[in-house]
């Protein structure tokens, strides 16, 4: 069995004065105070900014690159009926995005066909044969949605056809653009706009938002509020940090989310078993809705999400449902048993010396592998790329995520003469090599990696917000606290840790038993309820009466009409 280092728990250093004037200042708890200034917030503008969100707060989208020319082109194509190709992309960021532009053009007007490309036949990108089709279809401006940017050879096709190609997208671009007649990407060099980490959705969103300030100004309140129920699920699944414009779009969009007027988003909601009742909340769209939409992308046809987003018919939007949730558990099935052998794999490795696991197998879904890399990232706290190779043993299709300090995609590119194609963000790129070049390729990025990647940075980090004692933990400052979600990337849930905590209770729970139940008290607190998710195999080592370190999330639990504190255990350590 592979041995895993102990997990280390670090805290950031806190400006205790910063955080004494924010308490004085906004008149609230002095631990709140301390979640907003261990998130860089340290003065009272920046603070009354983050915990109000406003629409004011979003940059004029004139200032992302080639936003002026690219949205009085698609204004002239609504005007003259010229018909308009959506070319979009097969996860969660591409389906939004092309779900938004065809709802926003079809409501002012426009002529519009559209396409998702499927995983296996059509690959990912902006391809030639979806070029043919959309020109056959009389189509004269493409639109691309969450892809393009490195789509050279598809945009030179379309231009010799005399179509005039749009690129939005916000994944990395290459050394050059493709020759399209706009690239509208926050990611590009000579982009000035002040906020880069917009999702693919977003740059979709800015893009139809530009057009509706040309064409319907009176209306862009309303289209903000019609569409960020959208923006924010591609943002969220996409894992975009929830700070800047992204706080905007995941505070409203959320909860716009709650009373969604697309009738596929309110199936889906209802087929997940989210109580709708209950804001929504990141986790929400996390691990509830973008799993379903993600995984008929993975395994079939990502155009039955794109149904779904896109019907006003509440029979066919729960027949949809119902094939997202049947793929939802295949994928499932799928992910856990390629995860099983990807373990196998690990084993055979020198885990001292290995930088980037590395691991390819013939059989393995192209579309879950993605799935099993940030698993082996999360277990072995180091880059992952996971390989699915096709039956010829010839070609295989990878998925990689990454650990923070290393640009995953940036040292991909620098194997590119090795691989058929690759790209992505710095934390998760996707590639496709010939599997002929795979022992070079492993040990190439691994070189590349061994000059950035030191053991330290390999040993799995639990940050939390400092220790306290938790009988601090009231509803009234857990209720404060939900002034800073949504949480996610970039603005984490509060998370602490404690020490001398007696466990009054500790056994398995769940259908496989793989969670823990706990109950543990101090001298100051009754026993209070927690539970740790994925964390059941630690019940055979605890015993009830020893003192334990917990690291948690406090978080308030509604049940039988009733509210408590209850903590929600990251980790633990007996003492």
């Amino acid at each position: 069995m592979v041995q895993l280092a102990q997990t280390k728990w670090d805290s950031p250093t806190t400006n205790e004065e910063a955080a004494e004037r924010l308490a004085e200042v906004l008149n609230i708890h002095a631990i709140t105070a301390r979640l907003l200034v261990n998130r860089g917030i340290v003065d009272q503008e920046t603070a009354i900014r983050f915990l109000t969100p406003s629409w004011e707060h979003l940059h004029d989208p004139s200032l992302l690159p080639d936003m002026p020319k690219a949205s009085a082109r698609i204004c002239e194509a609504i005007k003259i009926k010229e018909r308009i190709f959506i070319h979009g992309d097969y996860d969660v960021d591409g389906v939004t995005s092309t779900a938004l532009f065809v709802r926003s053009l079809t409501a002012l007007g426009a002529s519009v066909i559209y396409r998702v490309p499927h995983r296996k036949a059509d690959g990912y990108d902006l391809k030639i044969k979806a070029l043919d089709w959309a020109h056959g279809e009389g189509a004269n401006l493409v639109v691309t949605a969450d892809c393009g940017v490195l789509a050279h050879e598809a945009v030179d096709h379309a231009n010799a056809l005399g179509m005039t190609v749009i690129v939005t997208d916000h994944h990395e671009p290459g050394k050059t653009l493709p020759n399209a007649y706009a690239v509208v990407n926050p990611h590009r060099h000579d982009s000035t706009y002040p906020f880069t980490m917009l999702s693919g959705v977003a740059v979709a969103f800015k893009t139809m938002q530009s057009v509706v300030k040309l064409l319907r100004p009176e209306h862009e309140r309303a289209f903000l509020e019609r569409f960020v129920d959208l923006v924010a699920c591609g943002t969220i699944a996409d894992v975009m940090p929830l700070d800047g414009e992204n706080r905007v779009f995941a505070k409203f969009g959320l909860e716009a989310l709650s009373r969604t007027r697309k009738v596929g988003l309110q199936v889906l909601i209802d087929g997940t078993g989210v109580d709708a009742t209950r804001p929504m909340t990141s986790d929400t769209v996390g691990f509830s809705i973008a799993p379903r939409i993600n995984a008929v992308g993975r395994l079939d046809d990502a155009a039955i999400a794109l149904d779904l987003l896109l019907t006003n018919n509440r029979e066919e939007a729960a027949q949809i449902v119902d094939k997202l949730n049947d793929f939802n558990f295949h994928r499932q099935d799928l992910q856990k048993a390629i995860f099983a052998e990807a373990l196998l794999l690990v084993q055979d490795k020198d885990l001292e010396s290995t930088r980037v696991i590395v691991l390819a197998s013939q059989g393995w879904n192209s579309g879950v592998v993605g799935i099993v890399a940030g698993k082996l990232v999360e277990m072995f706290h180091r880059p992952a790329i996971v390989i699915g190779v096709d039956d010829a043993m010839a070609f295989g299709k990878g998925s990689a995520r990454s650990i923070p300090g290393f640009d995953l995609c940036a040292h991909i590119r620098l194997c590119q003469h090795l691989l058929q194609s690759c790209g992505g963000h710095e934390m998760a790129a996707g590639l496709t090599l010939k599997m002929e070049n795979f022992d070079q390729f492993d040990a190439l990025i691994n070189e590349f990696a061994a000059k950035v990647i030191h053991s330290e940075d390999m040993v799995p980090t639990l940050m939390s917000d400092g220790l306290v004692d938790p009988k601090v933990f009231s509803l009234p400052l857990l209720e404060e606290f939900t002034m800073l979600a949504p949480f996610g990337l970039a603005n984490p849930e509060p998370r602490f840790f404690s020490k001398d905590l007696v466990l009054c209770e500790s056994r398995r729970i769940g259908r496989d038993n793989s969670h823990l139940k706990l109950r543990v008290r101090t001298p100051d607190i009754s026993p209070t309820d927690c539970v740790a998710w994925g964390k059941g195999d630690f019940a055979d080592t605890l015993v009830e009466g020893q003192s334990v370190e917990a690291l948690y999330c406090p978080q308030i639990n509604e049940w039988n009409g009733k509210r408590s504190v209850q903590f929600i255990v990251k980790d633990i350590r007996t003492t």
